[in-house]
């Protein structure tokens, strides 16, 4: 049975799972390159190391959730980076949204140093995290997965195993064009709405009980209409997604032709300086383009004013 965790990278994700793993009672040993975000953890008990090589040290299970495949270069394959601190017998788990070919490298990586490896990509966000409800899926060799899984439960609500290495991170990049187009389709269906003079609330109304409703559409958009776009994932990684599920259809010539559009708007919106906002933002670059901002109309003022004030935002 894992005792003994090290967890590298402590963003919106990390955060929620390491709290979960500190309240399961795991031994925790924690990284991250901004080492503020440690000191809270550190006051709960866990160990704060000084490089991913130090985090990795003593540790039965590695466990690491980061920006990008850069951030992965860096953090495991970099100087003083997880490979040249870890040892054989321990396990090594990437919970990041890369390119299956990222992870491949990896396992190939740790395999020449005796260290078992798993791709281990989540869905949902920062609730979802900080409540362990989050939706789990693993590749790998499944006796290792066995061995794991126990501590994923502390993590998800639902765990699902895929076989070898590459297929849960092919599952998450499957997940997040489903999850690109509805916020596109959301945000397009809002614009229309707003243009038409619809009232957005009904609008609502009808998205949470038709036949295309979708927890995702529902809570975006009720989010939308009261302008809250606080990131529980933000815009720049979703582009970052969008760029990564390019290079992967492509490279297996399966045809994706509506996310040009979703990385276009994507792009526009982080132009506009929206990035750090959640990705229900890819609307601002629509809304510019429309001359309306979209939000629930305040009894008493017209459509006219409503559209209006987008030009004093």
């Amino acid at each position: 049975m894992i005792k003994t965790i090290s967890y590298l990278g402590l963003g919106t994700m990390g955060s929620g799972m390491v709290s979960n793993l500190l309240k399961a009672g795991y031994k925790l040993t924690v990284w991250n390159r901004s080492a503020k975000k440690c000191g809270p953890f550190g006051k709960k008990g866990a160990r704060i190391a000084d490089t991913p090589a130090d985090a990795v040290r003593d540790a039965e299970l590695v466990m690491y959730c980061l920006s990008n495949d850069q951030a992965v270069e860096e953090v495991v394959f970099g100087p003083k980076g997880i490979l040249s601190g870890i040892k054989e017998g321990q396990i090594a788990v990437n919970m990041s949204t890369v390119l299956p070919a990222t992870s491949l490298r990896e396992e190939e990586a740790y395999a020449k140093r005796g260290v078992d490896f798993l791709d281990v990509p989540v869905f949902g966000s920062k609730q979802e995290s900080a409540d362990a409800k989050l939706w789990i899926m693993a590749a790998g060799n499944k006796a290792v997965f066995e061995k794991v899984k126990p501590v994923l439960e502390h993590l998800g609500q639902t765990i699902h195993y895929f076989g070898k290495n590459g297929n849960a991170v092919a599952m998450k990049l499957v997940g997040n064009l489903i999850v690109a187009l509805e916020l596109e389709a959301l945000a397009e269906g809002l614009v229309l709405a707003q243009k038409a003079g619809l009232d957005l609330s009904t609008v609502m109304e009808v998205v949470k009980v038709a036949d295309f409703r979708s927890s995702l559409l529902v809570s975006n958009g009720q989010n939308i209409l009261k302008r809250n776009f606080s990131p529980s994932f933000a815009l720049k990684l979703m582009l970052k997604d969008a760029d990564l599920i390019a290079k992967f259809s492509e490279s297996l010539e399966s045809p994706t032709p509506a996310l040009p559009v979703v990385q276009k708007n994507l792009e526009s919106a982080v132009a506009l300086g929206f990035g750090e906002e959640n990705a229900s933002a890819i609307i601002r670059a629509l809304e510019k383009e429309a001359g309306v901002k979209v939000k629930a109309r305040n009894a008493g003022r017209s459509k006219e004013t409503e559209q209006n004030d987008l030009r004093s935002e």
